[in-house]
């Protein structure tokens, strides 16, 4: 599936949830989710936020990018002694040395960077990004699935797992659930906004 479609799946999944909430809450759970959403393609050069922060888009680039980003969250827990630093530190190493659809895309994956995640909600009360996170990593999972290539869902080992329909990414099929769930995102705004 393509950064948009992960994206929009997220968003319309959090907007669902989050609906009836204060806006301030809702607000944050669906922007998690969008970000979120993109997070396990950071194990490819071309995902969407890696074309962002990536000066060269190459996969040995990203790699490098990774391991060193690893590298300053380990030496902040040496400074710090604070467990989100380590879990950081470790979590950028695994995502620097996964291949597409490995590591980030796996139950492991998913544990590991929720974990991360929950650590920031028990310190900081981040109760409305942790579940933000979780509805957009979790589809975005869900969502991969359904290509013909699957993901490596029980990473280390190497068996790629998809569902027996697939949905090839960039197709026409793929651009009509994209445009359907923009359109379900639209009317869920239009109605909350009817009702204030």
């Amino acid at each position: 599936m393509t950064g948009k479609t992960h994206m929009a799946i997220g968003i319309t999944a959090a907007l669902t949830i989050s609906y009836g909430q204060p806006l301030e809450n809702q607000f944050i759970i669906v922007v998690a989710s969008a970000i979120s959403s993109l997070i396990p393609d950071l194990d490819h050069p071309k995902g969407k936020i890696n074309q962002k922060i990536l000066l060269i888009k190459n996969n040995f680039y990203r790699v490098l990018f990774y391991i060193f980003i690893g590298g300053i969250f380990i030496y902040l827990y040496y400074l710090m002694k604070s467990k989100i630093f380590l879990f950081l530190g470790i979590g950028s190493f695994l995502v620097g040395i996964s291949s597409h659809r490995g590591f980030t895309h796996s139950i492991m994956g998913f544990l590991a960077s929720t974990s991360i995640v929950s650590l920031g909600k028990l310190d900081y009360g981040l109760d409305a990004i942790y579940s933000g996170f979780i509805i957009g990593y979790f589809l975005h999972i869900v969502a991969d699935l359904f290509t013909s290539k699957g993901v490596k869902l029980f990473y280390p080992l190497n068996n790629n797992i998809s569902f027996p329909i697939t949905i090839k990414t960039n197709s026409k099929f793929e651009s009509m659930i994209f445009r359907l769930l923009v359109i379900y995102c639209v009317c869920i705004l239009f109605i909350q906004i009817m009702i204030i």
